[in-house]
């Protein structure tokens, strides 16, 4: 059987985080449209609800941008070469 590395669970994360970002970052908009009148969006959220999303997503935002970054500059390093893949000592000596 074979074990799923590293690798695999980051790059499950990472499509994790993307569409977590995604969603997020598209409500950010729209609650920012409501709080300022733009595009009728005042007249489906009040402007202390919007407020209240606004301000609660604010850290979840923060979060999962820096962890989708973080997996993000990995895997750029790992390709740019300037993280190599470990090899196994096993592999060496034989």
């Amino acid at each position: 059987m074979l074990r799923k590395g590293r690798n695999y669970y980051l790059v499950k994360i990472n499509r994790f985080t993307g569409w977590c970002l995604f969603l997020l970052v598209l409500l950010f908009i729209l609650t920012g449209f409501s709080l300022c009148g733009m595009f009728g969006f005042n007249r489906t959220l009040s402007s202390q609800t919007a407020l209240r999303i606004h301000k609660f997503f604010d850290w979840p935002l923060v979060i999962i941008f820096i962890l989708h970054s973080v997996i993000n500059f990995y895997f750029s390093f790992r390709r740019w070469g300037w993280i190599r893949k470990k090899t196994s000592t096993l592999k060496n000596q034989g």
